[in-house]
């Protein structure tokens, strides 16, 4: 071979070694040992199942606090029954069945009061259901509609109160609980939002009973709403 056609040779062989050696590190395999593991499937899966337990915990959990609350209220309706019952044989009277609604012409105003005191008081509001118009304004007619308005006021029913509260006072403005039903009827405007209206109440118990129980209140009232 010629002499002169080494240099060439060696020339074009540096010039081809860095393509060389660059295409072996391009194409060489990655090596898998170095990729993350896949997942396992049964640790999803567990977790899947975790979150369906913590579900059905939840779930016991508020059926638990629902019968506690049904228990509670048996109970209470137990002790209800009888303080009832303790309050008709104290009275001398055998406890009987409680007739829901009582006629147009029978006195059970006795039966109404022993029932207010029982706590009872839906079963007493039956019991005087024609109680709310005033009747024929005797002082029996008076009690009746006077007990009838508590027993609202006790079950916060607001609009009964102050249809009757109003009522009553306008029958009978110097009765002696008329001040009391009025300051009823403030308190159920109140509770509606209606707390213009009641101040307007206020102001007139106080200056139509200023010397009432029911005026103090009043006074108080309207100290808290300034």
């Amino acid at each position: 071979m010629p002499r002169h056609n080494l240099p060439l040779r060696r020339t074009g062989l540096k010039f081809f070694a860095p393509l060389i050696i660059s295409a072996c590190t391009i194409t060489a395999p990655q090596n898998p040992a170095s990729e993350p593991a896949p997942k396992h499937p049964t640790v999803q899966h567990n977790a899947e199942e975790l979150i369906q337990l913590q579900h059905q915990l939840t779930a016991l959990q508020q059926q638990l606090e629902n019968l506690n609350k049904q228990v509670k209220e048996i109970s209470q309706q137990q002790a209800t029954l009888s303080r009832y019952l303790n309050v008709r044989l104290a009275g001398n009277h055998q406890p009987t069945a409680i007739s829901p609604v009582a006629g147009k012409n029978s006195d059970n105003t006795a039966e109404a009061h022993r029932l207010y005191r029982a706590g009872l008081y839906a079963q007493a509001i039956r019991l005087l259901k024609n109680a709310e118009s005033g009747g024929d304004g005797s002082s029996k007619a008076q009690e009746r509609m006077w007990l009838l308005l508590q027993n609202h006021a006790r079950l916060n029913n607001c609009e009964s109160v102050i249809n009757i509260g109003q009522r009553f006072n306008s029958l009978y403005p110097h009765h002696s609980q008329s001040a009391n039903a009025l300051y009823l009827v403030a308190q159920c405007q109140n509770r509606m939002q209606q707390q213009d209206i009641a101040r307007v109440t206020c102001k007139h118990i106080i200056n139509t009973y200023p010397n009432s129980a029911a005026a103090v209140k009043a006074k108080q009232f309207l100290n808290k709403k300034k």
